[in-house]
């Protein structure tokens, strides 16, 4: 299986032209690597003195396909990645990940599939050489939420181990190794802002379905997502009025049903309350907001209470249980 991923992901020059950076300095790797993912702890955890770090990056829209390897044994702590998701696949060698409470041995066989809101960390062993296919968190969470029909209840929680030699792990490196070789031949495919929304938009589809995760059940049976009229009008209705006081009663009255029907429209179809999806959609705003550098609100306070959010303490739980990080540390990062 390791000679086949190399090959099907176009050998060991594979995004050589797109390479970022080569350097033996721990710090300066760190410090690169770092300005492609987040910031992070890095050190050695064997005989190695030295690095012999190589980074490929080749990006696109919320998408970025990267190749790395240290050269060296290392151990790192990123915490929570926040923004993104990472997919790490070895081309060779082998690597210790633990992500939350989940933890494996990953190799060419068995990739490691990171989740956004729960703390990283990894064994990079010296012959690890790895393709890293990072997805901007929005992007994942978007086309997600496109393909149930209502906002995320909660973050998206992926398994950590992706094995290869499953039907979806085939198709997903089917998809990488075209997406390399279109990147490889600088093709209109990777340079044409329509041609990459609809790649993206594939590769993140095509992880959804693919890899176990919190909402795939839902995904794959999109007839359990098919709720009443009553429900998806106010679900529309709550998306376009989210800054306006509303009630259970006024959502009842629109939908012209009674609140007990209202009730047990959200409970059965989509296993929540109407007051509960009021809320799931203004903290999406709230996080929208704050990561919009250009918004007029400057502080957490002015947006959240603009969004209804009058408890602040309250609030910025809910929003770090949600985000994986709290407001303010979003709203520092939009306006850096």
């Amino acid at each position: 299986m390791t000679q086949a991923l190399m090959t099907s992901l176009g050998g060991r020059d594979a995004l050589s032209r797109f390479t970022l950076f080569h350097t033996r300095d721990l710090d300066e790797a760190r410090d690169r690597v770092a300005g492609v993912f987040c910031p992070h702890d890095l050190k050695f955890a064997g005989c190695d003195s030295r690095v012999n770090t190589r980074m490929q990056h080749a990006p696109i829209r919320g998408v970025s396909v990267n190749r790395l390897g240290y050269g060296a044994t290392v151990a790192i702590d990123a915490g929570c990645l926040h923004d993104f998701l990472l997919v790490m696949m070895p081309l060779t060698g082998h690597a210790d990940v633990r992500c939350g409470e989940q933890a494996i041995h990953s190799t060419p066989e068995v990739a490691s599939v990171v989740t956004p809101t729960l703390p990283l960390t990894e064994m990079i062993y010296d012959e690890c050489d790895q393709i890293m296919v990072k997805i901007d968190r929005a992007l994942l969470e978007n086309v997600c939420a496109q393909h149930l029909g209502h906002p995320l209840r909660k973050p998206l929680e992926f398994g950590l181990g992706f094995e290869m030699s499953s039907q979806g792990g085939v198709s997903w490196q089917a998809l990488v190794s075209y997406l390399v070789s279109e990147f490889e031949h600088q093709s209109p495919t990777v340079t044409s802002s329509l041609a990459t929304a609809q790649i993206e938009h594939l590769l993140v589809s095509t992880l959804l379905i693919v890899q176990p995760n919190n909402y795939r059940d839902e995904l794959l049976n999109p007839s359990q997502s098919i709720a009443p009229r009553h429900v998806r009008r106010v679900e529309e209705y709550i998306d376009a009025h989210a800054d306006q006081d509303l009630t259970v009663g006024d959502l009842a009255a629109y939908a012209n049903v009674s609140t007990s029907a209202l009730f047990a429209g959200f409970r059965e179809f989509r296993n929540t309350t109407p007051m509960a999806y009021l809320k799931s959609v203004r903290m999406q705003r709230v996080h929208e907001e704050l990561r919009d550098p250009t918004s007029a609100e400057r502080t957490v306070t002015c947006i959240a209470t603009r969004w209804g959010f009058h408890h602040l303490g309250h609030f910025a739980t809910a929003y770090k249980s949600r985000f994986g990080e709290s407001p303010s540390r979003t709203r520092e990062k939009a306006l850096a």
